[in-house]
């Protein structure tokens, strides 16, 4: 890349970072492209060879916009070379290129490239003459000057800030926020004050405060000694607002001093909640270094009975060395937090040495072989159904082989689901457990296509025990969530206790959505036999969703009488035991009496008098 004069590097740097970079990214992933096309055909060396000379500085230059889309096939060689184009260009060569820019005709592809060579063109042209580039903003049609905007005002505002702001102020509302970051952007000594004004006045608090932020963390992490010791000063230290300064200045300090730092920085935080979230911090920062201390200062941390700090320093452990972080868990006392930290660990483990896992359950304890497996199965499932289920044959314990089941399901349900449904229904493996991994399948294939689950819940017979078909699954898997869903359903649904079980789950669902009206006459369709046990079942859930007026006007149109009681009862039982005394007027209470049983009205009444 050609080098720039230094008139233009107050706008270069971090592009020419940028360009780099990507630059050397993308020779990287050409070079491998181009051998793997030396075994392929001699036509793809031609086009690997191209792509060479692209990205070869020197090899391809451009003079003018239209040799950037001539000589250059990729957007970033072409970006490369727009760069160097630009950045050697003096004023007249700039207005120029301005000009074909913005009057050139571009294909579809072509068309996003456009304006970022206008942000390119106008940001370089305000460095070198700030009027003329203001004349180009202000002659352009909007969708043209937005691109010119954002360098116009970075420019102006490294020459007078003031004068920038003012100018800013007076453009329209809907490209303030483009205006507002070129002048922050420029502006590192101005005060935060002036800064959040303008922010405030241009509309875009937020990102003045995150620019602030970044410098003052610039600035703390250069002296992390001074830092901390104006942030304990600082009255505000102990705001959750504060803590991801705190944080990062607080490893800083680790990283310079040491884990013996840890104490002295954690006492000078009073807050409980962030001294724990700052401990949690800096153990997890310690482990990359010194697992073992950072393990022995989470033993320490009193009433961590989830082992929390124990559990960040073993997130870091497990993925740089398993087999120390495995040994150093296992002499922790049985406890749930262990078995937790064992499998983390396990399933680190499997994860880096998933290739070679033989290898692996040679380092891993007997008893721990089966939480491997069940980490490779949730690793293979995702690549390789077949190798999963190979490893899933291996599991000896049934809880685990469970777990192992369903983490397969989950994934098959995606690639396949009738091999998937199949696999469930026929493995002989599965019997233990096949109701639990039949339910979880159909419910997480209701989620994704509850279609499909249908037909495949109406493929099975109905269960003789327990007398329902497997579409009830599907039902309840829907009917809070997609409850129209549901309610199309209905009329597919076989007749007897499953369909009086799909009925009360709908209605459930339209009650929750407050279309209780909906719920009653849909139990009009059953027989007079369900249409009791389905009222019943409703009652209760209209007295939880709906408000006590609409619960005194509901209760009549409640066909059976058996549930007009129940729900009555439920309503007066709610009224007795609320905080609210005016829950239900004396006039609504004597109509809820009218609906209830005479023994419970006069139990009602006693308890009134009392």
């Amino acid at each position: 890349m050609a080098r720039l004069s230094s008139s233009k590097n107050s706008w270069s740097t971090a592009l020419s970072v940028f360009f780099m970079l990507f630059f050397t990214i993308a020779s990287v992933s050409m070079f491998g492209a181009s051998q793997e096309s030396d075994a392929d055909s001699s036509d793809a060396k031609s086009d690997a060879g191209l792509a060479e000379r692209e990205s070869a500085p020197g090899l391809l230059e451009a003079e003018s916009i239209n040799d950037l889309y001539r000589k250059f096939s990729n957007d970033l060689s072409r970006l490369r070379a727009a760069y160097d184009l630009i950045g050697d260009a003096d004023e007249a060569k700039l207005i120029d290129l301005f000009d074909h820019v913005t009057q050139r005709k571009y294909t579809q592809e072509e068309e996003a490239s456009k304006s970022e060579l206008i942000s390119l063109i106008s940001s370089r042209l305000a460095v070198v003459n700030l009027d003329k580039t203001i004349s180009l903003f202000e002659s352009q049609p909007p969708e043209v000057a937005k691109h010119i905007l954002y360098g116009l005002m970075h420019a102006w505002a490294g020459k007078d800030f003031d004068v920038a702001a003012k100018y800013a102020r007076k453009l329209d509302a809907s490209i303030h926020s483009v205006a507002l970051r070129g002048i922050v952007d420029a502006s590192p000594s101005v005060s935060e004050s002036v800064l959040m004004q303008l922010g405030a006045e241009l509309g875009d608090v937020a990102y003045v405060e995150r620019v602030v932020a970044a410098r003052q963390l610039e600035t703390d992490l250069a002296d992390p000694d001074q830092a901390w010791a104006n942030l304990i000063n600082d009255p505000k230290i102990n705001l959750e607002e504060n803590f991801y300064r705190v944080q990062l200045v607080a490893n800083a300090l680790i990283g310079e001093h040491g884990a013996a730092e840890i104490d002295d920085l954690l006492s000078s935080i009073s807050s409980p909640t962030l001294n724990f979230a700052l401990r949690k911090s800096i153990l997890s920062n310690v482990a990359l270094s010194d697992p073992e201390t950072a393990f022995n200062f989470a033993l320490e941390t009193s009433n961590d009975v989830f082992g929390t700090m124990l559990t960040a320093v073993i997130d870091t452990w497990a993925t740089t060395d398993p087999q120390s972080a495995l040994a150093r868990v296992n002499t922790l006392e049985p406890s749930i937090v262990r078995d937790r930290l064992q499998q983390k660990v396990v399933a680190s483990w499997v994860q880096l040495h998933q290739k070679k896992f033989a290898d692996s359950l040679d380092g891993i304890p007997v008893e721990m072989h089966d939480t491997a497996r069940l980490s490779l199965v949730g690793q293979l499932s995702k690549d390789s159904i077949d190798d999963a289920l190979e490893v899933f044959l291996d599991i000896q314990d049934v809880r685990t082989q469970e777990e192992a089941a369903l983490a397969i399901v989950d994934i098959w349900i995606d690639s396949n689901p009738d091999e998937a449904f199949e696999w469930v229904l026929s493995n002989a493996e599965n019997d233990q457990y096949r109701d639990e991994l039949v339910n979880s399948f159909l419910t997480k294939l209701s989620e994704r296509n509850a279609d499909k689950a249908f037909d495949l819940a109406l493929s099975q017979p109905i269960n003789e025990e327990r007398g329902v078909g497997l579409e009830i699954v599907v039902i309840e898997a829907i009917a809070h969530t997609e409850t129209e869903r549901a309610l199309s359903l209905l009329n597919r649904v076989r007749p007897g206790d499953t369909r009086l079980a799909a009925f009360e789950s709908v209605s459930t669902g339209l009650i929750y959505d407050l279309r209780t009206e909906e719920a009653l006459e849909l139990g009009k369709q059953l027989s007079k036999n369900d249409q009791r046990r389905f009222y019943n079942s409703i009652a209760f859930d209209i007295v939880t969703q709906e408000s006590p007026k609409r619960i005194v006007k509901l209760v009549s149109a409640l066909p059976v009488r058996e549930a007009r009681a129940k729900m009555a009862e439920n309503a007066l039982w709610f009224h007795r035991f609320s905080d609210d005394e005016d829950l239900y007027t004396e006039d609504e209470v004597k109509t809820l009496l009218k609906h209830v049983t005479s023994d419970y009205a006069q139990r009602f009444r006693r308890f009134q008098a009392r």
